[in-house]
């Protein structure tokens, strides 16, 4: 990180920033635009503080002392993704991948066409010193009386020498950083293409399942409501038990009650729903049941 700073500051006192980077700030201003857009709209969430060493002070208390950094962590991610492809290959499939435990820093990781880190502000540093100490070194021997040439091939030599070495050093550095990229995809990668959809598949029936479950227990607990105050009575149930904000979607769970027959109407045109015992009735059996009881014939009868 002093590196990092310190070749910084070289770029902005030479001025040639301006021509490594000039779309790099208009990009962190966009992305500084859209954070701030997205704490002003999401401050009712769940907000995580980021400690990284990049936005601390540099000082010798903080050089010191032991720090502990803080970085979000996605507890499971989807990427949904194309290959590029030309335009006359219009054939292109759709590539879905589910990850795990992501550290918001880590992000890139999990992308298809994450680049490659080039040289670090170490690297460049190392190069620029070492060129720097060989040409002075060269220049003093031309300046003697009597220029002795193998004198300024051992001095050539060593700056190539260690300018290789520097150069290999990275390249085995590389080599490992990939390695270990791999490896952390390996573990946390859970599923790929089909796995994930039917993944998704069973999320989404689960959350229908809980949003009728929910629904009919408030009718059957505190009575008839209209579409509206079940709609409240719901909201306060999941904000008082699990401590959450949400939008209950009413509407689509009082669609399915209703197909299936145990929520009606009265003539108020408010919702009750039927015993549980003969809720239970007109279901039926579930699918889940059946193979509940086929999977405890097998144990029974090996």
């Amino acid at each position: 990180m002093l590196i990092g700073r310190f070749w910084g500051f070289l770029l902005r006192v030479t001025r040639l920033d301006k021509f490594f980077d000039k779309s790099r700030g208009q990009h962190k201003k966009d992305l500084k635009k859209n954070d701030d857009l997205n704490s002003e709209e999401d401050q009712d969430d769940l907000c995580v503080e980021r400690i990284r060493l990049e936005k601390m002070d540099i000082s010798f208390k903080n050089l010191l002392r032991k720090t502990t950094i803080q970085e979000p962590t996605f507890d499971r991610i989807i990427v949904v993704y194309r290959e590029a492809t030309p335009k006359s290959k219009t054939d292109r499939g759709i590539y879905i991948k589910h990850f795990k435990n992501i550290p918001m820093a880590d992000l890139e990781i999990v992308l298809p066409e994450k680049k490659n880190p080039g040289l670090t502000p170490k690297d460049w540093v190392t190069f620029l010193v070492s060129a720097v100490v060989g040409l002075v070194a060269v220049l003093g021997s031309v300046k003697m009386p009597k220029i002795d040439l193998w004198v300024i091939f051992a001095v050539l030599s060593t700056v190539v020498g260690y300018c290789a070495k520097t150069y290999f050093t990275f390249q085995q550095n590389m080599a490992a950083y990939q390695n270990l990229i791999t490896q952390s995809m390996y573990d946390k990668q859970l599923d790929s293409g089909k796995g994930t959809l039917l993944h998704l598949c069973d999320d989404v029936i689960q959350q229908e399942v809980k949003e009728i479950i929910i629904s009919f227990f408030i009718l059957m607990e505190q009575g008839n409501a209209t579409r509206h105050d079940l709609d409240l009575r719901c909201e306060g149930l999941i904000k008082h038990k699990f401590g959450e904000s949400c939008n209950f979607d009413v509407d689509d769970a009082v669609g399915k009650l209703e197909k299936l027959g145990i929520v009606a109407r009265d003539s108020l045109g408010r919702y009750f729903c039927v015993a549980l015992k003969r809720a239970n009735e007109i279901i039926g059996t579930t699918t889940e049941e059946l193979v509940l009881k086929a999977n405890q014939g097998v144990m029974n009868n090996p």
